[in-house]
């Protein structure tokens, strides 16, 4: 019985490294770029979710998610717009880039830290405290929403990469920008809405990762676990990056538990330079 609730938190901190890591792989395929500022803008999202919480008390959870994850697009577009496409038309190399991400995920740390408070904050709704019980063992209710909003969201992303001319206006410039934008596609604002996407993705999974534990300005560590994930999935795949999240989640939360919680950072990393010692182009890359 306790090997199934580990599966299951396993699983439910799998969806949360594959949201995050989805942001990564969009980025990459439509910028060429790694964001490191993925994680703290999760991390924004869930305070902006607080805030959300505190002053519309009445509001259901299920309608926070989205309108944090909105809001967060929006400050990722601008983020796009006004530091990193400017820096990448200057011809800046991915060193300088990546160095970019870095500062502007600490600005985003040390504004949240103005803004919300150096405390971490627990999310003052019913949500966080109740539980459901599987095998009389207690088990957090928001396990089924982290379930439902990651189910929803790849599909979403599906049907917005295949069915509608905005998606594939994205897919089209992040493959081939100088055709596409021959064809009439803006490059810089498919980047910039492609990064907004991975914002709001983002900034969902950090809305519904704080009720298992709390929001603080340090909570954007988790997307070195997601870019992990992206990496072992094939940076630049999202079903990749699903796979590797849960690769990830699983693997750290049930070595945990046959370890020690103490190594279960480790354990994580540990499993996936295993896996590409084996696979070195990822589980989804094709050999070159």
């Amino acid at each position: 019985m306790n090997f199934s609730l580990q599966l299951l938190s396993g699983l439910a901190v799998g969806c949360i490294y594959s949201l995050v890591a989805v942001g990564f792989s969009m980025v990459y395929r439509a910028m060429g770029l790694v964001n490191f500022a993925q994680g703290d803008l999760m991390m924004i999202g869930a305070f902006i979710g607080y805030s959300i919480i505190v002053n519309l008390p009445g509001l259901p959870f299920w309608l926070v998610v989205p309108l944090a994850a909105a809001i967060t697009a929006c400050l990722g577009y601008a983020v796009a717009q006004s530091a990193l496409w400017p820096a990448m038309q200057r011809g800046a190399s991915q060193t300088y880039l990546v160095l970019l991400t870095l500062g502007i995920g600490i600005i985003l740390s040390n504004g949240a830290r103005l803004v919300w408070g150096a405390n971490p904050l627990v999310y003052p709704i019913p949500l966080t405290h109740e539980t459901l019980r599987i095998w009389d063992y207690p088990v957090p209710a928001v396990y089924p929403f982290i379930a439902l909003t990651m189910v929803a969201l790849i599909a979403g992303l599906n049907v917005l990469f295949t069915r509608t001319w905005i998606g594939l206006s994205l897919r089209a410039a992040a493959d081939d920008a100088q055709t596409a934008s021959v064809m009439g596609v803006n490059h810089r604002l498919a980047s910039a809405i492609s990064f907004a996407l991975a914002a709001g993705i983002g900034a969902a999974a950090g809305v519904l990762y704080a009720p298992i534990t709390f929001v603080s300005a340090d909570m954007g560590m988790i997307g070195i676990k997601a870019f992990a994930a992206a990496v072992l999935g094939s940076l630049g795949s999202i079903p990749g990056s699903v796979i590797g999240g849960f690769v990830i989640g699983i693997g750290e939360t049930l070595g945990g538990q046959l370890v020690s919680s103490e190594y279960q950072d480790s354990l994580a990393f540990l499993l996936m330079i295993g896996i590409l010692l084996i696979k070195p182009t990822g589980l989804m890359g094709r050999k070159g």
